[in-house]
């Protein structure tokens, strides 16, 4: 009888314990792997009345591993004191325009792996494209230093259906800056934004030498056809 009712309590508690894991997962952000790349483009404007939540989500995507964040600020708003605002980023949001069928711009613009368009401040639909994001399994550049200022950049080789093309995003450590009386901190943003070469999906090592400085918290390399926009690898290297 000792055994029996010892027996049924250990399953009691096994089955009390199993219900405790299961009620209580966290979906908080996407589900932290060491998969494959994810890369989360945001299109801002530190004039933009409505993009000051996305430009602090931005430090929750910027956080989440294996999640390349590169934060692009549009100049159509005009200049600010800071200058954030770049032609480049304004260029390459009307390049993700096109290629997704919008006939205007908007801002603040996420765009997941280069095809996934969100609203960045609806983060639950943001980290739903980036789960999704994940199960794309886009293949890892790797990035690694050959000398000072240096870095060698590697891809493996990948069927793709059309050419490629190569870009390299260096990015900034957050800055806070004052707008419209209130202070809101930006995170990687993107400060050069250079096309490399056109990649045909072959096995490829090549040396790099970024245009860094104090403010660069790193660069990020990634490979996006050039037809519908969509990112096949990437990947990143963090001073």
């Amino acid at each position: 009888m000792k055994i029996f009712l010892v027996l049924l309590l250990f399953i009691s508690l096994s089955a009390f314990a199993t219900q405790r894991v299961l009620a209580e997962p966290d979906f908080a952000e996407p589900l932290q792997t060491t998969a494959s790349p994810v890369v989360v483009e945001l299109f801002s404007s530190q004039k933009c009345p409505a993009c000051p939540p996305a430009d602090e989500f931005m430090k929750t995507v910027a956080d989440m591993k294996g999640v390349i964040a590169l934060s692009c600020h549009v100049d159509y708003f005009g200049k600010t004191s800071a200058n954030l605002g770049k032609e480049f980023c304004t260029e390459k949001q009307t390049q993700y325009i096109k290629q997704i069928g919008r006939k205007a711009h908007f801002t603040p613009q996420m765009m997941v792996n280069g095809h996934m368009s969100k609203v960045g401040y609806e983060t639950a639909k943001v980290s739903a494209a980036i789960v999704k994001g994940r199960s794309e399994r886009l293949k890892n550049i790797t990035i690694n230093p050959k000398a000072t200022g240096v870095f060698n950049y590697r891809l493996q080789q990948q069927k793709i259906s059309e050419n490629a093309q190569l870009w390299i995003a260096v990015f900034d450590k957050p800055k806070t800056l004052t707008e419209r009386g209130k202070a809101t901190t930006y995170y990687n943003v993107v400060r050069h934004l250079t096309p490399l070469e056109f990649w045909y999906g072959e096995e490829k090592t090549k040396a790099i030498s970024p245009i860094l400085n104090n403010d660069s918290a790193g660069f990020a390399i990634f490979a996006q056809d050039t037809q519908t926009g969509k990112i096949l690898a990437a990947g990143q290297y963090q001073l």
